[in-house]
């Protein structure tokens, strides 16, 4: 089917239930190759924006793929790691649906950090040094090793641990307690392989980047703060903030990281038969020696995804439609506003990340949450994640983890800053019981 203008229209499902999907949702909300989106699970805040599919959360994936064929579907976007290792866009693709999202090999780089250590290693991607260890006596020993020799370690679970599976020890009683939370009940699964690192020096951010059809297309760069507490102090956590763009980084880094990682990890893959459409996110360490790679994620970040498209004024859904085959490789009429500065900051319940105190839920209205459809206007905009509907429709109920993330861009970081913590604060007379760092971005202000 084709619009008026001449493009042709797309049936899209979202898959995912997070601020991520809700920030993609948003973006492809203004997309004029937008037919009908769909989304599944989806929450309270994403549907808002499109059609939420009636099936649980463990539906079985044939029944996802034979409702999506029934309702025309003829697009998916995959926002989670978790259904990328499952094998969800290798199922779409063998019904003929296009997927933006890698298929199950290739979304080992980051269902298995060993995978992707081995995988950086054959293709001459600078990293960290590294080891592997199989049990826990194992892990500690290696671990107690590096430490002695280097001053410093990084533990890190091999399979997927949602942000919690890294500790970073400078002393054996924080190696002892990053393996206490390894090889405990809630992640001895993800942590079968423990990857025991080398610690890198340096400024860490990350690079984005949207591979399939055509060449590369650069999403940019963000600031990700993934411990807890302000001053990078306490637990690592999914992500608790973000800045993008980031100022301190050369003008050529982009470049850099293309050539340095992406186009050595592509032709690496490609060798092994294996063929990358998706997002691909490289967390890295800069220093004087350059980019170095921490990890690779298959898949936009969160909170990066919230403050990505905040920043960026260009139609998500076309570029990532294109790269997978849905729409004819895209040309883009309009670039990233290198003037904008965007800033995010995420709310999280009392409990996070390890459920060690009681969460009080509160209602917060939807007078603080519902975004503009079109990002680039540059409000403040709030996106929902662990949010359940509220009985009286009047907003919606927080949950456990990390909730909300409340996104504003502006010409300063300065700027941008103000406006989001003035809607944290608002939502705080409500939601009292709520964790959030009150340092993001303070680094970058004057810039």
């Amino acid at each position: 089917m084709a619009a008026t203008t001449g493009h042709p229209l797309i049936r899209v499902l979202l898959v995912g239930a997070g601020a991520r999907e809700h920030a993609i949702a948003s973006k492809m909300k203004s997309s004029p190759f937008l037919e009908r989106l769909f989304v599944w699970p989806g929450n309270p805040c994403i549907n808002r924006l499109g059609d939420g599919i009636d099936l649980p959360a463990n539906a079985p994936m044939e029944t996802l793929v034979a409702l999506a064929k029934d309702l025309g579907i003829n697009f998916v976007f995959c926002g989670p790691e978790k259904p990328l290792s499952d094998g969800i866009a290798d199922a779409f693709v063998l019904a003929g649906i296009p997927v933006f999202g890698p298929n199950r090999a290739a979304a080992q780089l980051e269902s298995s950090k060993a995978f992707a250590k081995e995988i950086m290693k054959d293709a001459g991607i600078p990293t960290a040094s590294f080891t592997l260890a199989r049990d826990r006596a194992d892990c500690r020993a290696q671990a107690l090793k590096m430490l002695s020799d280097e001053g410093g370690v990084v533990l890190k679970a091999s399979g997927l641990a949602a942000g919690k599976g890294v500790f970073v020890c400078k002393s054996v009683a924080q190696v002892d307690a990053g393996i206490e939370r390894l090889y405990s009940p809630q992640m001895q699964a993800a942590s079968e392989t423990v990857v025991i690192e080398r610690m890198l020096l340096g400024r860490e951010c990350s690079y984005f980047v949207f591979l399939g059809k055509g060449v590369p297309v650069s999403i940019g760069f963000a600031v990700d703060f993934k411990r807890l507490q302000d001053g990078d102090e306490g637990p690592n956590t999914g992500g608790m903030g973000c800045y993008a763009p980031v100022p301190w980084l050369p003008e050529n880094a982009g470049p850099q990281v293309d050539a340095a990682v992406v186009q050595p990890l592509l032709r690496t893959l490609k060798a092994r038969g294996i063929e990358y459409t998706g997002c691909l996110y490289v967390g890295l360490m800069w220093s004087n020696k350059g980019p170095q790679v921490v990890e690779f994620n298959v898949r936009l970040g969160d909170p990066e995804a919230q403050v990505l498209a905040a920043y960026d004024s260009r139609d998500w859904l076309q570029l990532s439609a294109a790269k997978s085959g849905a729409l004819p490789d895209a040309v883009m009429t309009t670039q990233p506003n290198k003037s904008r500065r965007a800033v995010a900051v995420v709310m999280a319940s009392a409990g996070y990340p390890y459920g060690e105190k009681p969460d009080v839920p509160a209602v917060v209205p939807w007078g603080l949450i519902d975004a503009p459809r079109n990002m680039a206007s540059g409000n403040v905009q709030v996106f929902g994640a662990a949010v359940h509907s509220d009985k009286s429709t009047t907003g919606v109920e927080t949950g456990s983890g990390r909730v909300l993330t409340v996104v504003a861009v502006n010409d300063s970081f300065r700027h941008a800053r103000a406006i989001v913590y003035r809607r944290l604060e608002a939502i705080r007379d409500i939601w009292k019981d709520c964790q959030f760092r009150t340092d993001i971005a303070s680094d970058v202000v004057e810039q």
